[in-house]
């Protein structure tokens, strides 16, 4: 088998031969590279794994078995990864190996500046590709993520759009006039009410009645409709 089929099919990588009974550097960062890549999830596209140098200076005995590897999945935004890699006979050593991480993403970008609280839609954004570091990204990556909602603040052109930008559109505003509405033994029934705060859909909002000038709290179902339990 090549060795760079022993390195891609996911088996133990067979120790190669070393000159002067040194062991080789670079294989070991290969070898790092290898085991990370095995944790991660195969679905995951165009991932970069890259070894960080081992310091030229060390001189580990040459390994006369398959090398050994420790290392765990990245967590969140984790963009480096320690691989422990070590060797068990004839030489026992250990050495950790810092492995980088870097994916190939899909994002958003501005157009054309927006202000805060405007709706980005299709025609404000070009879909470009960049290398990210790290597997998670904070980047909206499709433009349907953009329906229903509208920008916490201002956004210069050029920029690319993170999910933190963006807040749920509000469907009631405080001191917007409302309907009550409210479902007992199947019959509805519905008075005039006051918004006492805002509310994005499904969010719960304190109104008041005013028929009985009691405040009640609902949730925001439409953009004029607030939905109380009796």
């Amino acid at each position: 088998m090549t060795i760079a089929a022993l390195l891609f099919s996911g088996a133990p990588a067979r120790a190669l031969p070393a000159e002067d009974g040194v062991q080789s550097l670079a294989r070991i960062q290969r070898v790092a590279e290898s085991a990370l890549r095995r944790e991660l999830d195969p679905a995951l596209p165009k991932v970069e794994l890259t070894a960080t140098d081992l310091d030229a200076r060390l001189r580990l005995a040459a390994c006369g078995v398959p090398l050994d590897t420790n290392t765990a999945m990245p967590r969140g935004s984790q963009t480096r990864v320690l691989v422990r890699v070590a060797c068990k006979s004839p030489a026992i050593w250990s050495v950790n190996v810092s492995v980088d991480i870097r994916r190939e993403a899909t994002l958003l970008v501005l157009r054309r500046a927006i202000a805060r609280g405007e709706t980005i839609g299709a025609g404000d954004v070009s879909v470009q590709t960049r290398t990210l570091a790290g597997l998670a990204s904070p980047f909206v990556s499709q433009v349907a993520e953009l329906s229903g909602r509208v920008t916490r603040r201002p956004l210069p052109a050029g920029t690319a759009v993170t999910a933190e930008s963006l807040t749920a559109a509000l469907l009631i505003r405080r001191g917007q006039s409302v309907t009550l509405a409210a479902v007992s033994a199947g019959i509805e029934v519905r008075a005039p009410g006051l918004a006492m705060g805002d509310a994005a859909a499904n969010q719960r909002v304190r109104v008041q009645n005013l028929n009985s000038l009691k405040i009640v709290e609902g949730v925001a179902d439409t953009d004029s409709v607030v939905r109380v339990n009796p």
